[in-house]
């Protein structure tokens, strides 16, 4: 049976290496030319199952990109990194796992070669080799693409938009980005902008590396807070309330237009429960990373370096970054039950965003307002259509929020 990842890395590949470029994936044959050969890449574990694409040939970029493949996981995925790394140093790997992807030039097709290779040496101005992550079934799936020169230097990142929602997705993390770099930042470090616009009709955003290494650690939480706290503080507001913010209005109009489902009736009914419930809750509001998690954030001395921001909004309610951080963590560090974990959310919302300065009726009204937020975004994304693991609402979500309401008055409230 092909794995999902073969089908989207055949996909991407008509992509990034367009004609008059062919690619093929599986092991070369016995006794086959390498005329007109453009590029090859070693496919790991193999072509079943791809989850990283490697450059061929070049050991000490190949196994660079391996080590950085290894980092932010669990310790026995860095091991097997680590031990993979070095055999792809030594020679050794590519005798072992053969399966490659190679791009050549199509027989009678003299046009001159666009590759993303090509585009990204350009914009760098250097001679550049690419490895590339193939994740899981995600709406929001696209390529990232680690950019290293031959000595297996990490030059830069890239982020390619394939379709509406992930050229969207690009575009809105350009952005942030941008406005980040102006923000004054002190604890919290995100990457710069080194490029960004339209390729071949794709979405592209080339940003700087951060300075992560395999020395990094995760960092502690009281650590995560702060910088939580700082990109909370940009444009942030106190004393709004709930049903009468502009969060709300915006979170309304989201969910008005989700295609109809029975799920987004749902989502509207409970939302409006909320509202009649917990609507005159004052809330502070600011911005908030949107998708803050250990795997994308490290601590390197005294700064926490944070990554993947096309999330990124301003005007919620805050501590919205610090809920998400331990549901994920609850999801997919410690594989917890989503139902049990999407209701520990709210109910251990007033000690987890206490360190924030919000009160116990606050933390109630933005932990479900997060569920719901939650909830909007799996829907308008449409990620069970695209087989995402999490992406059936009705079997997590929606009853977490469900059984979160109408559990008596908040103290807080008052109904209007």
């Amino acid at each position: 049976m092909t794995d999902d990842r073969t089908t989207h890395l055949r996909h991407v590949g008509r992509l990034l290496w367009p004609p008059p470029l062919e690619m093929t994936l599986g092991r070369p044959a016995r006794g086959s030319r390498t005329g007109g050969l453009h590029r090859e890449y070693l496919l790991l574990p193999n072509a079943r199952a791809p989850r990283l694409l490697v450059p061929h040939g070049r050991r000490q970029a190949a196994a660079a990109a391996l080590r950085g493949y290894g980092m932010g996981r669990n310790r026995a995925a860095r091991w097997r990194a680590k031990v993979l790394a070095a055999g792809l140093a030594s020679g050794v790997v590519p005798l072992v796992m053969r399966d490659r992807v190679r791009l050549c030039v199509a027989t009678g097709r003299p046009a001159p070669v666009s590759a993303i290779e090509s585009y990204l040496g350009e914009v760098l101005r250097s001679e550049v080799l690419l490895s590339m992550y193939l994740g899981a079934p995600r709406a929001n799936r696209k390529p990232v693409l680690q950019i290293l020169n031959p000595d297996g230097r990490t030059l830069a990142y890239a982020k390619v938009g394939i379709d509406p929602l992930t050229c969207q997705l690009v575009r809105a993390e350009a952005a942030a980005l941008r406005r980040l770099a102006t923000a004054g930042l002190k604890r919290t470090t995100p990457p710069q902008v080194l490029h960004d616009g339209p390729w071949n009709g794709l979405e592209l955003l080339v940003q700087s590396p951060l300075p992560v290494d395999g020395r990094r650690w995760r960092p502690d939480i009281r650590r995560v807070l702060e910088s939580q706290a700082e990109v909370a503080a940009i444009g942030r507001s106190t004393g709004e309330r709930l049903a009468g913010s502009t969060y709300w209005a915006s979170l309304l109009g989201r969910i008005q237009a989700l295609p109809p489902s029975p799920a987004a009736g749902k989502l509207a009914l409970s939302t409006a429960r909320l509202a009649h419930e917990l609507g005159n809750v004052p809330l502070d509001v600011g911005a908030w990373h949107g998708d803050w998690t250990p795997w994308n954030t490290a601590q390197v001395g005294d700064r926490l370096l944070v990554w993947d921001w096309e999330r990124f909004g301003t005007a919620v309610p805050v501590g919205f970054d610090t809920l998400h951080w331990h549901l994920q963590s609850d999801l997919v560090e410690r594989l917890a039950d989503p139902l049990e974990s999407a209701r520990r959310c709210v109910s251990e919302a007033g000690q987890r965003l206490a360190p924030l300065r919000v009160t116990q009726g606050q933390a109630r009204a933005a932990a479900i307002s997060y569920l719901i937020e939650l909830t909007t975004r799996y829907l308008g994304d449409r990620q069970s259509e695209v087989g995402a693991r999490l992406g059936d609402v009705d079997t997590w979500l929606l009853p977490a929020i469900a059984s979160s309401l109408g559990s008596g008055q908040d103290p807080e409230a008052r109904t209007p």
